[in-house]
């Protein structure tokens, strides 16, 4: 009997060490965790609002939907911080600043492109945010994101090493130097 419990912890041991090796790699090679995928996302839904309150007319609805999902937006924003952070310690906070930079620069040129476009998208964006009880994970689900930042896989505990997926090697590049695609219209679209 005490073999196999020695057995069992044995097992559990390894399993536990593999997890947090797995979880190391994943961390090092900068894959973003649900949560740092939601913050991206938020943050781009948040600086695509922003600019339709200066650009459409839209504050009174910009300061509600901030007002509204306060909390929420603080949190994220942290994660968000700590994501750039843990991806590259020395330029994550200048990382952080110029993603939500390119977001606000890429949106203000969607307006500067389709203005009527894009503030009708904000505007039903707007609405849907304020018009219903959604959580921001919910609202901001559908908001385009950069391709270059790859979520983590998804792993269990029992999945065999043969069926783990490996953790997706980062880009290369800084997250400051790369490009973000125009939040536009398409953000709202469902």
């Amino acid at each position: 009997m005490r073999k196999i419990v020695k057995t069992g912890a044995t097992a559990l041991m390894l399993v536990c060490m593999g997890s947090n090796v797995y979880a190391a790699a994943a961390t090092a090679s900068g894959c973003a965790r649900p949560a740092d995928m939601n913050a991206l996302r938020t943050a781009a839904m948040q600086q695509r609002l922003m600019v339709a309150a200066l650009s459409c007319g839209e504050s009174q609805s910009y300061n509600q939907f901030v007002r509204s999902y306060q909390t929420e937006l603080q949190a994220s924003d942290k994660n968000l911080q700590a994501y750039f952070r843990r991806v590259n310690g020395k330029t994550g906070t200048a990382d952080y600043h110029a993603y939500k930079t390119r977001l606000a620069n890429a949106s203000s040129m969607a307006v500067i492109n389709d203005s009527v476009g894009y503030c009708a998208s904000a505007k039903a964006s707007f609405q849907e945010a304020l018009g219903s009880k959604l959580q921001l994970v919910s609202f901001t689900s559908q908001a385009v994101i950069d391709q270059r930042f790859v979520p983590c896989p998804i792993t269990t505990a029992s999945a065999s090493n043969d069926t783990a997926k490996k953790a997706p090697v980062a880009p290369r590049t800084r997250p400051a130097q790369r490009s973000v695609s125009a939040q536009g219209g398409n953000v709202a679209q469902r």
